[in-house]
């Protein structure tokens, strides 16, 4: 049965480590933490948590992995062929569920991710209260369609809550620019209005900080899985959308780099987890001069 994350204490974490935790939405959260208050109200209805073989023993803060799933998913389904990796790299695995609405509509889209992304910001500065496990500063981010999606909106957001990004298969995107011809365009399209949304401008000083890997089925071509409005911008299919933001992205001078599955449709095969996760893993070794390119395969552990 789920128990409150805000009521696991570090023992029982300890004490079966590789069990999840779950947090509902609406339970109290201990020590007057708020925690469950500032998702209460919000898309996300619970939270799956998971800390990594090892967490008993480990002398150095975790990295956190936050996971979205995309449209009609769960967190914790979506957090289980991650497992694994999660061991791996020493992932204390997050995965929120989500009663996303209507992703096609860019007025839905500019209310929704907003409060996604203050909620789940706050819920992550909450952490090492709630679980008693002290956890790194900058949270890795995995998202699949609509979690891809909310993946890189929130690194445009919070750049510095962000250690890097793999993004699968988004529908749409917005263009990281605050100039120029497509800098132009205002919330969910570009970033040229983000203060009215996240409180303070784009910050592309710390956003070109971020590590971004991009990945998309080579056949997820089919136009009408795919809203139009965005059409003009970034192209009709979720290919052309990733090879524009990845476009953008260059422009900007971002870390970034894009690959196309030449077979795969739009599902997350083994071959694009993985590919996925030895980015994010290798994300986490000291970095290179700011501004070297990133490797389109990088180097798993």
């Amino acid at each position: 049965m789920p128990r409150t994350l805000g009521l696991i204490s570090l023992a029982l974490i300890l004490a079966a480590i590789v069990s999840p935790v779950v947090s509902p939405v609406g339970t109290a959260a201990a020590a007057g933490t708020g925690v469950s208050s500032l998702i209460a109200g919000t898309p996300i209805r619970s939270v799956y948590v998971r800390p990594p073989r090892g967490a008993a023993t480990a002398t150095k803060p975790l990295q956190v992995l936050l996971a979205l799933h995309g449209m009609g998913g769960s967190g914790e389904d979506f957090s289980k062929e991650l497992v694994e990796q999660a061991d791996k790299y020493g992932w204390l695995l997050v995965a929120p569920t989500i009663d996303y609405g209507d992703w096609t509509n860019p007025s839905v889209v500019a209310r929704e991710d907003p409060v996604l992304i203050r909620a789940l910001a706050d819920y992550l500065d909450q952490l090492p209260q709630l679980t008693g496990l002290q956890t790194r500063r900058t949270v890795l981010i995995l998202g699949h369609s609509r979690g891809a999606q909310l993946a890189h909106r929130f690194a445009e957001f919070r750049p510095e809550k962000v250690l890097a990004v793999a993004a699968l298969s988004a529908g749409t995107y917005t263009l990281p620019q605050s100039s120029g011809p497509q800098g132009g365009l205002s919330f969910p399209y570009g970033v040229k209005d983000l203060a009215a949304y996240a409180g303070h401008a784009f910050d592309p000083s710390h956003f070109d900080r971020v590590q971004f890997w991009v990945g998309v089925g080579g056949q997820d071509t089919n136009a009408a899985d795919l809203p139009r409005q965005w059409d003009s911008i970034e192209g009709t299919t979720r290919v052309q959308r990733a090879q524009a933001f990845e476009a953008a992205m260059k422009q900007l001078g971002a870390n970034s780099v894009l690959r196309v599955f030449g077979d795969a449709k739009h599902d997350v095969t083994g071959e694009m987890r993985l590919a996925a996760c030895a980015f994010l893993g290798s994300a986490m070794a000291p970095r290179a001069p700011h501004g070297t390119p990133l490797a389109a395969e990088p180097i798993a552990y």
